[in-house]
C-alpha cells in the first residue's frame, strides 16, 4: 500500500490538469476514474461523459488490456512475457517468429533510436541490467562490466524479416523499457476504439507514469490542460501548463529515475556510447507525438541528443518538444508555443 501511495502521488504530481480546469462533460455527472499499478507505475484511466457503467467498463477494460501488453507482451523482466522468452532463446541468432503487436513495437523503437548516434538502442538491456535500471536495485558497474556490456548495446546486429520473424546476437538483451509506457498509451486508444464506449462528446485521458494519452474533451469541445513538472521541485510542482486538444505526451528526466553514490548522482537516461548516465545541460525533455510509443523514444531520444539534433527528427515525425535545461531555460518547439501557459516566473521560455 505504501508503494502504491508513493505511485500515486507521483501521478498528482504528472500534473494533469483536466479534472481541475476541464470539468465534466454532458452525460456523466463526473468523470469515471480508475487506477492500479502496472509497468512500475500507477496507470489512471479518466474516462469523461459516459455513462457510469459504461466509462467502468471502458476503464477496466483498458486497465486490464495495458496489464497483459506488460506481463504478457513487452516486459524483459516477467518471464510469463513474450519478449522475455524471445530474450532467453539458446540461438537468438537464428529468425523467430513473433507476434505482430511485438513486432511491430521492436522495430519501430528500432527505428527511432538509429537516429540516436549510437547512445540509444533496442538492445540496450545489457548496459540497464548492471546498473539495475529495469530493477531499482541501483548500483555503479565496474569498467570491465561497463565496456563489455557496451558492446552487445548495439542494434546493428537486431534484424527483422518480411515474415514477422526476429534475431539478434547471442548475449544481446532487447529493452522495450524506455517505450513501454508510450506503448501502454497506444493500448489503451486502440481498446477504447475497439469498445465503442466512449460517447461522441466525451473525453478520455490515460496516465502510465511519464506518458499520456489524451482522446476527446474533457467537458464540452474544450480541450486538456496537462501540467509540465517542476524539475527543481516536489513531484506536486509544475512550472507551465500545456493544452491539448488530444494525441500523446511523454517527458524524460534525469530527476525520475537516480540514486546516489559516494556523493555522486546517477540517472536512469543512459548513454550507450559512454555506458554512463547522460551527461547534459538538459533536465527534462516533453514530447508530443501521434502515438505514445513515439513520443515515448523521442523523449528519450531528444534528452540523449539534445536540441540541436534533435530538432529535424522531431519534424520527420511532426512531433514537438519542451526542452528545459538546468539554468531554467525553457525551448519550446512552434508547434506547442501558443498551447504552453508559464506559471512560474522563474523559468524563461523561449521559442525555437
Amino acid at each position: 500500500m505504501q508503494k502504491y501511495r508513493k505511485f500515486l502521488y507521483a501521478f498528482v504530481a504528472l500534473a494533469v490538469f483536466a479534472g481541475l480546469f476541464g470539468g465534466c462533460a454532458a452525460r456523466g455527472a463526473s468523470p469515471v476514474q480508475k487506477s492500479t499499478v502496472s509497468m512500475g507505475s500507477v496507470v489512471t484511466v479518466k474516462v469523461y461523459g459516459a455513462e457510469n457503467a459504461d466509462g467502468e467498463l471502458l476503464a477496466n477494460t483498458i486497465l486490464g488490456a495495458i496489464a497483459d501488453l506488460d506481463t504478457k507482451v513487452i516486459s524483459k523482466n516477467a518471464q510469463t512475457s513474450e519478449l522475455a522468452r524471445l530474450n532467453m532463446s539458446e540461438h537468438p541468432e537464428t529468425p523467430q517468429k513473433v507476434s505482430p503487436e511485438l513486432f511491430v513495437a521492436l522495430r519501430e523503437t528500432k527505428a527511432i533510436y538509429s537516429q540516436s548516434d549510437g547512445k540509444a538502442a533496442l538492445a540496450s538491456g545489457a548496459l540497464t541490467e548492471i546498473w539495475g535500471m529495469d530493477t531499482e536495485s541501483f548500483r555503479v558497474p565496474f569498467s570491465s562490466e561497463i565496456e563489455s556490456a557496451k558492446a552487445l548495446c548495439t542494434d546493428e546486429t537486431v534484424l527483422f524479416t518480411d515474415d514477422g520473424c526476429v534475431a539478434f546476437r547471442n548475449g544481446q538483451t532487447l529493452n522495450l523499457g524506455s517505450v513501454g509506457k508510450g506503448l501502454a498509451c497506444d493500448k489503451a486508444v486502440q481498446m477504447l476504439a475497439e469498445t465503442g464506449l466512449l460517447p461522441q462528446n466525451g473525453g478520455m485521458l490515460v496516465s502510465v507514469g511519464g506518458s499520456l494519452a489524451l482522446v476527446g474533451s474533457p467537458k464540452n469541445g474544450a480541450p486538456f490542460t496537462v501540467g509540465v513538472r517542476n524539475p527543481f521541485g516536489s513531484e506536486n510542482e509544475h512550472f507551465a501548463t500545456l493544452s491539448m486538444s488530444g494525441g500523446f505526451v511523454s517527458t524524460s528526466g534525469s530527476y525520475e529515475k537516480k540514486f546516489e553514490k559516494d556523493g555522486k548522482t546517477y540517472h536512469h537516461l543512459l548513454d550507450l556510447t559512454t555506458g554512463f548516465p547522460a551527461e547534459t545541460d538538459l533536465c527534462a525533455v516533453t514530447v508530443t507525438a501521434k502515438t505514445g510509443l513515439q513520443s515515448d523514444a523521442l523523449s528519450t531520444l531528444c534528452f540523449l541528443l539534445g536540441e540541436e539534433k534533435s530538432l529535424p527528427i522531431l519534424k520527420e515525425y511532426s512531433a514537438e518538444a519542451i526542452f528545459v535545461y538546468t539554468d531554467r531555460t525553457v525551448h519550446v518547439t512552434g508547434g506547442l508555443s501558443s498551447a504552453l501557459q508559464m506559471t512560474d516566473s522563474t523559468f524563461k521560455a523561449e521559442a525555437v
